[in-house]
């Protein structure tokens, strides 16, 4: 089985399905595509942004889909997953609605990566002026990406964004004041985790 191959498949569709609805990539698709044209090794899922305002009629469309449902459990308010119905591979598509406040100069993700949207420290302040207007790039079967893309991963993950780290290990993801900090694992630190994890005992 091919899982980029059908990664790519289901990318495309999302995309054209909900092409009126402005879907844009974002998080580590992004990432992906900017830095390395195509999805992060071992990457798992794709990451979509859509305004709130959508999120209705974009439902009832995902309610019509024969080969995806909507992960129950993780349904909430500024967020959606969608899981495939069968195959012998989990594929995650996830969407992220966002508040657009004409008066802010910063578009709002609740839900971002911490789950956390009753914590308005916590959510993520996405500034306009790297995401509109949209740009549809040609070169990825016209995904609509952020206007200012390479900016929009620095924002995102920081000065050394070109620089691959591993899932879940090299990095841990915060937000301070608003604003994505990616924070490295040192070595050192890592090997300190390591090994006190061999002695860990349930309590």
């Amino acid at each position: 089985m091919n899982i980029e191959k059908i990664y790519y498949e289901n990318l495309k569709f999302f995309s054209n399905l909900l092409k009126e609805f402005n879907p844009f990539i974002f998080y580590g698709t992004l990432l992906g595509f900017v830095r390395d044209g195509s999805f992060i090794k071992n990457d798992d899922d794709i990451d979509f942004l859509i305004d709130i305002k959508l999120k209705e009629r974009i439902i009832e469309k995902f309610k019509t889909l024969e080969n995806f449902k909507i992960n129950e459990k993780l349904e909430g308010e500024y967020f959606t997953q969608l899981n495939n119905k069968d195959g012998n591979y989990r594929i995650c598509i996830d969407f992220y609605f966002y508040i657009n406040n004409p008066k802010d100069e910063y578009i709002v993700d609740k839900h971002n990566w911490l789950s956390t949207i009753n914590s308005s420290k916590h959510h993520l302040h996405i500034p306009k002026k790297l995401i509109f207007p949209l740009k549809e790039n040609i070169k990825y079967y016209n995904l609509l990406f952020p206007n200012r893309e390479k900016e929009m991963c620095e924002w995102l993950y920081g000065s050394t964004w070109r620089t691959p780290l591993r899932k879940g290990s090299g990095y841990r993801m915060e937000i301070l004041d608003n604003k994505p900090k990616l924070i490295k694992r040192s070595f050192i630190g890592g090997l300190t985790r390591r090994f006190k994890s061999l002695f860990k005992k349930d309590v």
